[in-house]
């Protein structure tokens, strides 16, 4: 039976940080794992530079590559000697020795790597747990039983692990401030940035506000550049974080292929009302394969969260939700049609995640699940008919659009 998360009780709150920092305190080897994304990989990495610092041995699940946009992290993780783990033999080497698993940013477990492994060779064995997340409601749903849960509404569990890193300073006072290192600050930020679009879809507005403007300052005082020696050039003030926006403009570069992509694509866009809609099913593909990859292949995945947000910053001012639909795979490699959705930068007069109500009424039998944020969702449904897809849809937006204020 699924335990859908909730917020953690504001009387458990700090109850509950103060277990996890004990966690980490008292234990010498840490499993991290996550859905990767910005957020999530900025969550592990902050973490894990902390726990380095006060020698302790740390272990990141990630499958693949990480992709350009966030090879600053990646960099972090191989300088620092945190490993990484790429399958289950992997895992296996070190399963014996792990202390405690730190889930963080996933919202069920099907989006953890390799968790029926996990589960079977770490949680069975009731190796402690600690969970970090803010994603609820839709098909979000407790990891373990067993977890020390760090549960908040937030705009990224970043935020959450700021909140975690501070705590764990309290019990090592005599280590640097977590704030004053400077990969860990780019690490939160990256998080933060990622998913909120730069600040364009914020939950939380003042927790916003003050994470990256004291974040921020934190950077740009401890960003040093250095002269070249002789022996190695200078630092280079493009390539050099030292405020949030070079990282959010990192984050978001595209390769001339990818532009081209996405800008063609967007113009295929078609308003009605409210809403901005982009067909992207598979008999749509051979009128767009000249400029684009399958709609299936990491390629274009990657690319699918800067084209949903350009339809939806791009359209009219009176356009308040841009989405796009395409056939894609899900965390368990399923066929599946994607459903993805978000606010316009200038709207914020709907909670998304209830948008999975009208969903489930009209797909019935043929919806696999979804959820996201207030201003950005994701749901999936079998494959099935276009056509009849397209019916059923339509029906969504009429429902949804009657919901818009």
């Amino acid at each position: 039976m699924m335990r859908q998360k909730v917020p953690t009780a504001k009387n458990l709150w700090e109850d509950n940080l103060e277990k996890a920092a004990s966690l980490i305190q008292s234990n010498e080897t840490f499993l991290f794992s996550a859905d990767i994304d910005p957020d999530s990989v900025g969550a592990m990495v902050s973490l894990s530079l902390y726990l380095r610092m006060m020698g302790k041995q740390v272990y990141i699940v990630l499958s693949s590559s990480l992709g350009e946009n966030l090879d600053h992290l990646e960099k972090m993780i191989a300088y620092n000697n945190i490993h990484t783990l790429r399958n289950t033999d992997e895992i296996s080497g070190i399963k014996n020795g792990v202390d405690v698993v730190i889930f963080c940013d996933t919202a069920n477990s099907k989006l953890v790597p390799f968790f029926p492994f996990i589960k079977e060779h770490l949680l069975s064995r009731k190796v402690p747990v600690i969970e970090i997340d803010h994603h609820f409601g839709a098909d979000s749903e407790k990891l373990t039983d067993q977890a020390v849960t760090l549960y908040q509404y937030a705009n990224a569990t970043t935020e959450i692990t700021g909140e975690l890193l501070k705590k764990i300073h309290k019990k090592n006072p005599a280590l640097p401030h977590p704030f004053n290192q400077r990969n860990i600050v780019i690490s939160i930020l990256t998080g933060i940035l990622g998913d909120t679009m730069g600040g364009r879809v914020v939950s939380h507005k003042q927790s916003y506000v003050q994470w990256v403007g004291t974040l921020g300052n934190k950077l740009k005082r401890n960003t040093r550049l250095r002269k070249p020696n002789g022996a190695r050039p200078g630092d280079d003030r493009k390539t050099k974080f030292a405020n949030p926006q070079q990282i959010q403009k990192h984050l978001t570069r595209l390769s001339t292929e990818q532009a081209r992509c996405i800008n063609a694509l967007k113009e295929r866009g078609v308003e009605d009302g409210d809403v901005e809609s982009l067909n992207l099913l598979n008999s749509i593909y051979p009128e767009v394969e000249e400029y684009c990859r399958p709609f299936d292949s990491p390629w274009f995945t990657y690319i699918i969260g800067f084209l949903l947000s350009q339809i939806s910053e791009d359209s009219t001012s009176s356009t308040k939700l841009g989405c796009v639909y395409f056939h894609g795979k899900n965390a368990e490699d399923k066929d599946c049609i994607y459903i993805k959705i978000r606010c316009s930068g200038h709207y914020s007069g709907i909670d998304l995640r209830t948008t999975e109500s009208h969903l489930r009424d009209v797909f019935q039998d043929k919806y696999m699940g979804g959820g996201g944020h207030a201003g950005a969702v994701s749901f999936r449904v079998h494959v099935h008919d276009e056509n009849e897809f397209l019916d059923s849809f339509e029906q969504v937006l009429t429902a949804i659009k009657k919901t818009l204020v």
